[in-house]
């Protein structure tokens, strides 16, 4: 048993503990040298998972969707579609329906007897069009399907409904509370007094929050993005799987069913990619923004280290509506609140860790109360 397994813990445990430091290895062995690593897949035992290094990632974004797609495609449809057809509480009080399934047994094997009793195997081909037994069966069939469709598809916009939302709330949630716990952090007091002078200037030369307004928080921006690549939310990124077997152009074989992934979390704190990549800088990629193109290196972009939403055909779409939502509740607390955590240390707690999930601590109590200046105003009105 490895020494470090606490107690009372077994060896699988604790190596779901160790993933982040398992993660790092594989990064600094394997990635940064531009090979492959696999490992255990502990959300689903039967596909291999491989973290592939960047070099790949222009591959895996042009790569056809019938062949890396996300694993929905390739393993969970036909499960909910049967789970959908066997319950369906709509279909028991369907006359119709409790026909054609209380009689499909009997009549497929009444077409199947009478098939092989009478026509040669070289002319049943034809049975199909002509043969009133058969022609029950595929009847009944397309009658049964006609009853299933509006069912399945009212179902089936209600579970993608449901995705949506747990895409677009949950991810977003977290990474929001992810970077307030960065602006209430004691370290970082200046950038903050800093963010609430921004946001009041640009208040100030809009006189409303719209979207254009929201592009014009820069600061708040760049802000934001330094808090994502420290405290990422989730290690791995650009998730695919190997819808059939996978050769990329230098030979790395996927056979069919692997999972894929980015390792996200080793790049954003590489020095090769990022020059001292632990210190937070909150003006980081402000001042890329200023060197170079102002339309690189915002919060929402898209590049080769740049993966927080994704790339390709699956990147986020709508990642710059997330971005202007995240901005004006932020906007909104600090404008309105003081804000600080409800302990003696004013810093941020350590993220919480399992497997390849990594989150903001949802066990930390933070105090609130609106600004006086506000409460004042509110007063005179």
């Amino acid at each position: 048993m490895p020494d470090w397994c606490r107690r009372g813990e077994t060896f699988h445990r604790a190596l779901r503990h160790r993933q982040r430091d398992s993660l790092q290895i594989g990064y600094e062995r394997y990635l940064k040298h531009g090979q492959a690593f696999k490992m255990r897949n502990y959300i689903e035992e039967l596909p291999p998972q491989v973290y592939l290094p960047l070099k790949y990632l222009d591959e895996v974004k042009s790569a056809p969707q019938g062949k890396l797609s996300f694993p929905y495609f390739s393993r969970c449809q036909r499960y909910w579609l049967t789970a959908k057809t066997l319950g369906a509480a709509e279909l028991s009080r369907n006359d119709e329906w409790l026909g054609i399934t209380i009689g499909v047994t009997q009549t497929s094997m009444a077409a199947a007897h009478a098939l092989r009793a009478s026509w040669p195997w070289w002319t049943r081909w034809l049975a199909r069009y002509v043969f009133p037994p058969v022609k029950k069966v595929l009847a009944d069939r397309a009658r049964a399907a006609e009853i299933l469709r509006p069912i399945l598809e009212e179902r089936l916009l209600a579970q993608n409904q449901l995705f949506y939302a747990m895409a677009a709330i949950h991810s977003s949630t977290a990474i929001l509370l992810s970077i307030l716990y960065d602006l209430i952090d004691e370290r970082h007091e200046h950038a903050k007094a800093d963010l609430v002078g921004e946001i009041e200037q640009v208040h100030k030369e809009f006189g409303s929050w719209s979207r254009q307004a929201a592009s014009k928080l820069v600061k708040l921006d760049s802000f934001m993005k330094e808090s994502q690549r420290i405290h990422y939310v989730g290690h791995a990124r650009v998730t695919r799987a190997a819808q059939v077997p996978f050769t990329f152009n230098d030979g790395l074989h996927l056979p069919k069913g692997t999972m894929i992934q980015l390792l996200h979390s080793g790049f954003q704190q590489d020095p090769d990619f990022f020059e001292d990549p632990e210190t937070f800088d909150p003006w980081r990629f402000l001042e890329k923004r200023q060197e170079g193109d102002p339309n690189r290196f915002q919060f929402a972009s898209l590049s080769e280290a740049e993966t927080t939403f994704g790339a390709g055909f699956h990147a986020c779409p709508k990642r710059n509506y997330a971005t202007d939502i995240i901005k004006l509740v932020l906007v909104h607390l600090l404008t309105n609140y003081d804000i600080k955590y409800d302990s003696d240390t004013q810093r941020r707690p350590p993220q919480m860790a399992h497997d390849s999930a990594t989150l903001p601590s949802l066990a930390t109590s933070i105090l609130y109360r609106e600004k006086v200046s506000r409460v004042q105003s509110s007063k005179s009105v």
